[in-house]
């Protein structure tokens, strides 16, 4: 595996486990979107814990390699769902730059990891 791979995935991971975290604490932006969105209060725990889940299963990815694909995979389908969210609620596009960057950082990794 290179280097960028495992960087990549271990940069991933970090920032999702932290947003994974800031989630779980139900911070006033991301509860507004999921009432927006119309989830059931609490929805933002279920989108904390699947970050924390990809975040956990980055980092095994760096030393068992298809756990670590799989978990790129699903955090670019996460990303997109959630560019996908804020253009749905017409957020403007500075709302939703920080999951494009994710995304863009998710198919890096992916892309690496596959081709490692």
């Amino acid at each position: 595996m290179s280097t960028i791979s495992i960087l990549l995935s271990i940069v991933l991971a970090l920032v999702l486990i932290a947003t994974a975290v800031r989630d779980f604490s139900g911070p006033p932006e991301v509860v507004d979107l999921i009432r927006r969105l119309g989830y059931r209060p609490g929805f933002e725990r279920t989108l904390g814990l699947i970050k924390g889940l990809a975040g956990v299963g980055l980092a095994i990815g760096v030393a068992w390699a298809p756990i670590g694909v799989l978990a790129a995979a699903g955090t670019c389908v996460y990303f997109v769902l959630a560019v996908r969210a804020h253009s749905k609620l017409g957020d403007p596009g500075s709302q939703s730059i920080p999951a494009a960057v994710l995304f863009g950082v998710s198919f890096l990794t992916l892309v690496t990891r596959a081709l490692a």
